[in-house]
């Protein structure tokens, strides 16, 4: 999920209030023609791609070998393909190896959990401390996508997989591997002549210095995360839903992005995505794939996820909701109605809590930004606010 870009501003008189002017102002609701708008295509085709068989290698190598339960560890460390996109190759891999490893780093930790019987108000907790690290540690090292999405969703799964003695073990070995695949699935575009000319171009395109890092802004950030996902995770365990980290998902992923309208969109993008996506994930499933199936069908949701994903977050979630959904039939057949269901009503959890907390600390947020960018962040409500496919994903 890059950063959003801001609206071109027109000029205003200084003398009477025009249509540009009033866009000028600060503000908090998004406009209903926001939530529609779409970004450029911009050459999604070829990072859409990359991640595809980044993350379809590992489960192809799994199914061959007979273990297929062993997938939500591959796929967290495939995910790291999905960072860096724009950049040149050079720093993409480096952007990818530190998001992969925290990635593996979550992995393991949710196997540890899980395999130790962990009460679920721990797990909880646990997840939440991670939410508020990892957002700070992507807005300091300026991931791109933004934000805690990966290592919430992977220790997420993690923690609440059904787990052997053996599991810790097993995700140290398969999710560092996945990682080098998608590493390797990054590296391989030099070996082609377009490949090399995209790479010429990105590193024209990013040589000017990044702006300084807005310390007070990346605390926030982080805060918001941490509360938001904690909260989130502790209705949901109050409610007795199976699965806390659903909501824990939903209500991170608003918080990216500089203005509060922008957040809000986002906020609406994650609800409506879902419940359209729950829809497919059920169509999906009642055909009941057999185990080829379903790998040759994550590969097509996980490619038109990303070629969406910077054009309209809402989008991507038609696609990134039956995949993660799928994932649960790889180890056999599922109960269709309760799956879909709950993960609807979860969502409505976490994106609802996350749209109170962004409304409650719209100020204090707003006081963060430099006197020059509010303006201009207030008016990226409608940009597509892109990002990675599972970003997106959960």
């Amino acid at each position: 999920m890059a950063p959003s870009r801001p609206e071109p501003a027109a000029s205003s008189s200084a003398s009477a209030p025009t249509a540009s002017s009033a866009e000028a102002r600060p503000t908090v609701l998004p406009r209903p023609r926001d939530f529609v708008r779409l970004g450029p295509h911009d050459g999604a085709h070829v990072p859409a791609a990359r991640v595809a068989v980044s993350v379809v290698l590992p489960l192809v190598v799994l199914a061959a070998t007979g273990h297929l339960a062993w997938a939500p560890y591959a796929v967290f460390g495939a995910f790291a393909s999905a960072f860096g996109r724009g950049l040149p190759v050079g720093p993409r891999l480096r952007m990818q190896l530190e998001a992969g490893a925290v990635l593996v780093a979550c992995v393991v930790l949710g196997a540890v959990l899980s395999t130790s019987g962990a009460d679920v108000v721990l797990v909880v907790v646990v997840i939440a401390a991670v939410a508020g690290v990892g957002s700070l540690i992507a807005d300091v090292r300026r991931w791109a996508p933004p934000g805690p999405l990966f290592p919430v969703f992977g220790l997420g799964v993690c923690a609440f997989l059904p787990a052997a003695s053996s599991s810790v073990g097993v995700a140290a070995v398969v999710a560092p591997a996945s990682l080098l695949v998608a590493l390797a699935a990054s590296a391989a575009v030099l070996l082609l002549p377009s490949g090399r000319r995209r790479d010429r171009a990105a590193r024209a395109r990013t040589a000017a210095p990044a702006p300084a890092l807005d310390r007070r802004r990346a605390l926030l950030h982080a805060a918001v995360c941490l509360v938001g996902s904690l909260v989130a995770g502790l209705v949901s365990v109050g409610l007795g839903f199976e699965n806390p980290y659903w909501a824990m998902v939903s209500a991170v992923v608003p918080v990216v992005g500089r203005a509060t309208s922008t957040q809000l969109v986002r906020a609406g993008h994650r609800l409506v995505g879902t419940l359209l996506g729950v829809g497919v994930a059920a169509a999906l499933l009642a055909l009941r794939p057999g185990e080829v199936s379903l790998i040759v069908a994550f590969g097509v949701l996980q490619f038109a996820a990303e070629l969406v994903v910077a054009r309209n977050y809402g989008l991507t979630l038609l696609f990134i909701t039956p995949m993660a959904l799928g994932m649960r039939a790889l180890a056999g057949p599922v109960d269709i109605a309760p799956l879909v269901v709950w993960r609807a009503v979860d969502t409505g959890v976490g994106v609802g809590v996350a749209v109170l907390l962004l409304l409650a600390t719209h100020r204090l947020r707003r006081a963060a930004l430099p006197p020059a960018a509010a303006p201009v962040a207030a008016t990226t409500a409608g940009t597509a606010d892109p990002g990675p496919a599972s970003s997106r994903a959960s």
